[in-house]
């Protein structure tokens, strides 16, 4: 495939990015010729990161968010960090793209779908792959725009996390027939139960305290 101008001012960059968002920046630069040339122009307030989505390590790969939701007016592009394969996130970015041009609540729907088929994906609309012609397109992309600065994150990994508290909560119900319960943790069992509270005259729940060790 003969490179376009936007591939050869990409590829005076190669190996040049120190980071993702400017590897993700001139990726949309260089893909903006292409979605013009078959009549879509891509809006120029866009943002991108590679980073967890809304739905955590099992969220989307990529997801877009309209500038209704930002504080200035812009498209933010997020990519999940589990994937570093420039071929891979190239598609996800022509995916986040994709949705630039449309509504929000176009989703996935079928103005998606004539977007989607035309610039050269395929498969389910929610998880589109590269066409063989748009992959051969970002391989000369990825070619010329170097080195993708990132290393995919591995969700099995250690976080800089709060650790979860090892409380357990304990069923604590009314003797009597009145179905009464509440749920506390042992600590506060063995300083003694609480009268039931649809009739105290009921006495104090009942509850199975666990032998510490």
């Amino acid at each position: 495939m003969k490179r376009d101008d936007n591939l050869k001012d990409a590829g005076r960059k190669a190996n040049t990015h120190t980071t993702r968002e400017g590897w993700l920046q001139d990726a949309t630069k260089a893909l903006c010729p292409y979605f013009e040339s078959l009549g879509y122009k891509l809006p120029e307030n866009i943002r991108h990161a590679i980073a967890f989505t809304s739905g955590g390590k099992r969220g989307m790969e990529g997801e877009c968010w309209h500038p209704e939701s930002s504080a200035d007016g812009h498209y933010e592009i997020f990519i999940r960090p589990d994937n570093d394969a420039p071929l891979d996130v190239l598609g996800i970015l022509v995916h986040e793209l994709i949705h630039t041009l449309l509504p929000l609540d176009a989703k996935h729907g079928k103005p998606f779908r004539d977007v989607a088929l035309r610039i050269g994906l395929e498969g389910k609309m929610t998880h589109t792959k590269p066409t063989a012609p748009l992959l051969e397109r970002l391989t000369v992309m990825a070619d010329a725009l170097g080195p993708l600065p990132h290393g995919a994150l591995n969700f099995a990994g250690g976080a800089d996390r709060p650790r979860k508290s090892g409380a357990k909560y304990l069923k604590a119900e009314c003797g009597a027939s009145c179905g009464y319960t509440i749920r506390l943790i042992a600590k506060w069992a063995k300083f003694g139960m609480p009268l039931c509270q649809v009739d105290p005259a009921h006495g104090p729940l009942h509850c199975e305290i666990p032998e510490e060790g």
